[in-house]
């Protein structure tokens, strides 16, 4: 980089990194010396521009440390508490098993959850506590705006403590939601028993009466519900805060908006699941009129899978309520929608490793005839979107919609470990969905950082800007027919078992194959871990998960890495 040198900048390889030393007065929360990161880009005037960003930042976070506030035994207390309400709050209901499975899973998970639990007791009788208790302390102290009191002090071990409960105590919460979903849980440790507060006197004689005959409307309620998930560590996505919201406002004008949240009864909850078994598929939620969402006798109905995810929204809101203290027990505990009958239709599968090879020396890769007939051979080569996109899918195991919306910027191909990055401002299944991928060298070997490159002169910001994307909530409609369209015309797609999701299958057969441990198989899937243990931690970082990605095979025969080697030359 030529003219004045910029504080802070250093040049690394082709790229910049920010490297900044860490006051003296702040080491000791940060526990290093110095930050550094990749600011992403390879042109020093920007590089100039975000590392003065990053500068103003840093100092800001720095003064943000020193005002944090020092941590009391009470207030540890007070933490766990509030730790524990976040875990509970947070919990979700595992995926359906199959019968013959219910009681190994049970037993399982009941083991697991023992060994969890005597495992903290441990640490809480000899007080005594392990890394991953002290991380965890650490992160909710500072999110508190505490600083972390000095290991071995009085404070320290109180917050460990406090940690440590908590954690047995959500263990023991998970176990039996796992048999009882609406039962209300009495916490066994006294630390999170819920205290009765005395009933405040009315400012008004007689207003306390007037406001316990009136009730909490259900509209209010509703209000409420959704204010306490529109930000924060639990907000909803976008897309999931408008279904929810959808389907709420069926649910009161299904009731009717004079109804009070304490007048709720197991009839209301019935009528609202008669409903929503009867919507019609791809109805628009029209609130004034749900009758007329409903499809008559005869007519197609939404898919039971869906109709059991629009219910169990009203069901979590009903059990926010009583959480909240806004009703006493759960009306319509015992309701439920119908069971979806097993579908006749053949499970998607992956690809073979023959199916693969088919694929990856077909036209589209070993030469085409035409840009309208790329299915037919020729000698017409191109690496675009639909080049890579088949290539990525298998590489990555991303879902088809995830790597649609993928834009330039997502690629981080400079950093010491090369990732998809499938966070930030994309449309998302649900929040396991955002994660890092690690890049497979073999994409690098077929040309991935010259396509970048390549792409970087267009002017469109979307990786696969050739792929159209389909209209919010369906976004992957155009594409779906265009991907498996090709795999038709190459004669691989030959039934419903195969699609383009059929790579995601693949992906994970090959990690599994390479002996990759299911905890990081759901982390490169983007998918949630159910069992006791997983709601702990944070998960691997990206180096063990990059040295994971880089001892998968993925099944492609060396003659076709040759071919595909071999285009990225030319």
């Amino acid at each position: 980089m030529s003219g004045r040198r910029v504080q802070h900048l250093v040049a690394r390889g082709r790229g910049f990194q920010v490297r900044l030393p860490i006051p003296a007065d702040v080491q000791c929360l940060l526990r290093r010396k110095e930050l550094r990161w990749s600011v992403r880009t390879r042109d020093p005037k920007l590089a100039a521009r975000r590392v003065l960003n990053a500068t103003l930042a840093f100092h800001g976070l720095c003064d943000k440390l020193r005002r944090m506030k020092d941590l009391s035994i009470d207030d540890a207390r007070e933490i766990a508490q509030a730790f524990y309400h976040d875990l509970a709050q947070s919990y979700r209901s595992p995926a359906p098993i199959a019968e013959g499975e219910l009681d190994y899973d049970a037993g399982h998970q009941e083991v697991m959850a023992e060994e969890f639990i005597n495992g903290l007791e441990s640490q809480v009788q000899s007080r005594t506590f392990k890394s991953g208790v002290q991380s965890q302390a650490m992160t909710v102290a500072e999110e508190h705006g505490f600083q972390m009191p000095p290991p071995g002090s009085d404070e320290f071990r109180a917050l460990c403590e406090g940690i440590a409960r908590a954690q047995i105590e959500h263990a023991r919460f998970t176990l039996f939601r796992q048999s009882n979903i609406l039962g209300k849980y009495s916490p066994q440790d006294e630390l999170f028993v819920p205290v009765e507060m005395p009933a405040a006197r009315p400012s008004v004689p007689g207003l306390q009466s007037i406001a316990i005959e009136a009730g909490l409307p259900v509209k209010e309620a509703v209000d409420l519900y959704i204010k306490a998930y529109s930000s924060g560590p639990r907000a909803w996505k976008p897309r999931t805060r408008d279904e929810k919201i959808r389907i709420l406002q069926i649910a009161m004008k299904t009731w009717g908006e004079a109804i009070t949240v304490e007048q709720l009864t197991s009839a209301h909850v019935r009528d609202v699941r008669d409903v929503i078994e009867a919507l019609k598929p791809r109805a628009e939620a029209d609130p004034k009129y749900p009758k007329r969402l409903t499809a008559k006798e005869g007519e197609k109905r939404l898919n039971p899978k869906t109709s059991g995810k629009y219910f169990s929204y009203v069901k979590s809101f009903l059990i926010w309520l009583d959480a909240e203290g806004y009703i006493d027990g759960v009306p319509g505990a015992s309701v439920k929608i119908a069971a979806p009958k097993p579908s006749l239709k053949k499970p998607r599968r992956p690809f073979t490793q023959d199916e693969l090879n088919e694929i990856f020396a077909s036209p589209l890769y070993s030469g085409f005839s035409s840009r309208h007939r790329r299915y037919l051979p020729g000698k017409h080569k191109a690496q675009d979107g639909l080049y890579w996109v088949y290539l990525i899918g298998l590489y990555t195991g991303m879902r088809e919609g995830e790597l649609i919306q993928l834009t330039r910027s997502d690629l981080h191909v400079d950093d010491d470990v090369p990732f998809f990055d499938i966070r930030g401002e994309l449309d998302l299944k649900t929040e396991a969905s955002e994660r890092r991928v690690p890049i497979h060298p073999d994409l690098f070997d077929f040309g991935l950082r010259e396509w970048l490159e390549a792409r970087a002169k267009k002017a469109e910001k979307r990786l696969f800007f050739e792929i159209k994307l389909g209209p919010p909530g369906n976004l992957t409609a155009i594409a779906s027919k265009k991907l498996n369209k090709y795999l038709v015309q190459i004669g691989v797609k030959t039934g419903p078992d195969l699609t383009f999701h059929s790579f995601r299958h693949a992906f994970v057969d090959a990690m599994r194959s390479a002996n990759v441990p299911e905890q990081r198989l759901h982390e490169f899937l983007g998918h949630t871990d159910k069992s006791v243990t997983g709601g702990y931690g944070q998960g691997a970082n990206l180096l063990a998960l990059g040295k994971l990605m880089n001892g998968v095979d993925f099944g492609l025969s060396e003659d076709v890495k040759t071919l595909l080697i071999g285009n990225a030359k030319n």
